[in-house]
């Protein structure tokens, strides 16, 4: 090695380490999961966009604490619990022929459904709840004008 590219490592190390004290180690520590969801999904919300004219479907959606806003790009994982959990154990039961308990508690059994659901729909098999488990997971269908469960569906 020369001693232009020993300068440049070095240089390279020292921005580096900068950076990180200036961060206070964020840029290391920051979850992927955090940085590209809204949070944990913790209620549901309806949707008509993307699926059969005339019906809805309901998917874990998360809603913020301060100003109450709604969005679907959520993510559950292990360890995770409440409402949105609840409904994606729901969802397994019901489009998927499992039979979890409805606890809203994310368990080895509640990751081993969501994972086997999505080898069904050739999408990643991580048990991660995340962007494609939401798009491409069938979940419970309801008409419109009746409120009546009819079969599930995916918005893709």
């Amino acid at each position: 090695m020369n001693i232009h590219s020993i300068r440049r490592v070095k240089g390279v190390m020292t921005i580096g380490a900068l950076t990180a004290s200036l961060l206070g180690g964020a840029a290391v520590f920051a979850s992927p999961a955090a940085a590209a969801y809204a949070g944990h999904c913790n209620i549901n919300q309806a949707a008509s966009g993307g699926v059969t004219p005339g019906y809805s479907i309901t998917r874990p959606a998360y809603t913020s604490e301060v100003g109450g806003s709604r969005t679907v790009n959520c993510w559950m994982d292990y360890g995770s619990s409440g409402k949105g959990v609840e409904w994606l154990q729901f969802t397994l039961n019901s489009c998927y022929g499992f039979s979890l308990a409805t606890d809203g508690e994310f368990g080895s059994n509640t990751r081993s459904a969501l994972a086997s659901a999505q080898r069904q729909e050739n999408i990643t098999a991580d048990g991660i709840y995340g962007t494609q488990s939401r798009q491409y997971l069938k979940f419970p269908r309801y008409r419109d004008i009746t409120g009546d469960r009819s079969g599930c569906e995916s918005v893709n």
